[in-house]
């Protein structure tokens, strides 16, 4: 996510409800519009609109291809699997989901801390925190490379008791120590991986994972604090030049790796890693900490592969599939996993749509 992006998002809409920023705010991530409606360029704004109207729906084709093509996959996986077996299956586990629901909430209560830790001093209300970490659930996990986009929800959200700048630094930093926190995880499911199968491709596939993790990270929290880049928007663009100065100068209010919310959300990945051990419980599988850990890397390897299918499908209940000998799953256990982990998401996107409807707050005053 480019530092900018959020910063836009927050811009456009500084007092936006919860019922319309989801719907505009990734919409100014992924599109790139956020900086250019703001900065006035040069060709005007009625061509850079329809330029970008035309890239926006470039991406939704794109998108819609591969969201059917991954439930393609996945129909295809459950046949093959069976589907009399991957019911039963998921039949045993259904009396688990409340623990996974309890943990996936714990794992978004990490991510809250993070952002109440980055919002000192300013004060923001618990209840308005949770809010918005709830209403960016269903952009996070079911929009293609939700991450960002879900950050800039949170940014147009947080922006009415923060500001705008504030917002964008925060959930500039909140991304950066996203990607940084995959890093010790990744370590250890790739430790789990080798020693039930030594210097397999999905080791590998871990170990090139942290270390991609580490310097995205990196990439993101150094490019917020660089001032060139900056300096050369603010010759050409006056407004956004005004914007991205107050934005860097809110970065360097937190050092580039703040270690409390890296923290927290090292603990958001562990409860993650807990889950997959429940879930591999719940189709009587053996669910250890070194099995719990390789499912919770399968599930990192096939999410990564799958960032820009819609929530995933089809790429993990691949890669589980895939890795099912490694876990010591059949086929039909091995969908069922990845199946619950889609039902687990599916509750929390409902959650998070219900919220945006119903629990509706207005913005402070003054």
């Amino acid at each position: 996510m480019t530092p900018w992006t959020p910063a836009g998002a927050a811009e456009e809409r500084p007092g936006s409800d919860a019922g319309s920023a989801p719907e505009e705010a990734p919409a100014a991530a992924s599109s790139g519009v956020g900086l250019s409606s703001g900065a006035g360029l040069s060709s005007g704004p009625g061509r850079s609109s329809s330029a970008a109207a035309r890239r926006a729906r470039r991406r939704a084709v794109l998108h819609a291809a591969l969201g059917v093509a991954g439930l393609a996959g996945l129909a295809a996986l459950v046949r093959h699997a069976g589907a009399a077996a991957l019911l039963e299956a998921l039949r045993r586990a259904a009396p688990l989901l409340p623990l996974l629901v309890a943990l996936e909430a714990a794992r978004i209560g990490c991510e809250g801390l993070a952002t109440y830790t980055l919002c000192r001093p300013r004060r923001v209300p618990l209840a308005e925190l949770a809010r918005i970490h709830v209403v960016a659930y269903p952009v996070a996990t079911l929009m293609p490379a939700g991450r960002a986009a879900a950050e800039a929800v949170k940014a147009a959200l947080l922006s009415p008791y923060v500001g705008a700048p504030r917002a964008a630094a925060i959930a500039t930093a909140n991304q950066s120590l996203a990607l940084l926190s995959f890093a010790p995880t990744s370590l250890l499911a790739a430790a789990a991986v080798w020693q039930s199968g030594g210097a397999s491709p999905l080791a590998l596939a871990l170990l090139a994972h942290a270390a991609v993790s580490v310097a995205s990270g990196a990439g993101v929290a150094l490019a917020a604090r660089q001032r060139a880049a900056f300096a050369w928007l603010a010759r050409r663009f006056a407004r956004a030049g005004n914007a991205t100065a107050a934005f860097q100068e809110a970065v360097r209010e937190h050092p580039p790796v703040p270690l409390r919310p890296l923290a927290a959300f090292c603990a958001g990945r562990a409860l993650q890693a807990a889950q997959y051990a429940v879930l591999l419980a719940a189709v009587g599988a053996d669910s250890g900490p070194l099995r719990a850990l390789a499912a919770y890397g399968v599930a990192v390897i096939g999410t990564a592969l799958g960032d820009l299918i819609p929530a995933q499908i089809g790429a993990t209940d691949g890669a589980f599939t895939l890795a099912a000998p490694l876990l010591g799953l059949s086929t039909s256990a091995a969908v069922a996993v990845s199946v619950l982990a889609h039902t687990l998401q599916a509750i929390g996107a409902l959650a998070g749509i219900v919220a945006t409807i119903a629990w509706r707050r207005p913005p402070p005053a003054g």
